[in-house]
């Protein structure tokens, strides 16, 4: 086969690869783009501070808890979620006070809103010419003058 064409299996006519359809009417199903993989270390990168020796053995036990997270949660959400700091261990995500909130966060994360309790309002079309409204930069001393 050339470089650059493909066979349609319906007719077995050669047409160009960036081709759709071909001229008997056959489609070509496009190829799914695979989805970014996600980096369990570049997680462990952002939630937890990365010790300066025994790095082999800290990631061995903190890959366990995030896979014990990811368990329970998703990994989709461990990517995203953020504290704004980062922790020493990935068991104060485990801990009672700090679980209650990754609960919540979780929560937030996977909510939908029902759209059926909420009319939906057709505002029709526009009426009426935009009106542009110049602003006039205020001083300080300006705005007491006027009072």
């Amino acid at each position: 086969m050339p470089r650059g064409k493909k066979k349609c299996p319906s007719c077995e006519s050669l047409v160009a690869t960036g081709v759709s359809s071909c001229r008997c009417g056959h489609i070509f199903k496009k190829k799914k783009v695979a989805k970014p993989k996600i980096s369990k270390r570049d997680i462990l990168k952002r939630l937890v501070e990365e010790p300066q020796k025994n790095k082999r053995v800290f990631y061995q036990k903190e890959m366990k808890f995030l896979n014990d997270l990811v368990d329970k949660y998703s990994l989709e959400f461990m990517n995203v979620v953020n504290f704004h700091r980062q922790f020493e261990s990935l068991t104060y995500l485990r801990s009672p006070k700090l679980k209650d909130t990754l609960d919540k966060k979780f929560r937030a994360f996977n909510y939908v809103v029902d759209e059926s309790k909420y009319p939906q309002y057709n505002l029709g079309e526009k009426s009426g010419e935009d009106r542009f409204v110049k602003k006039k930069r205020i001083t300080v001393k300006d705005f007491l003058e006027d009072n």
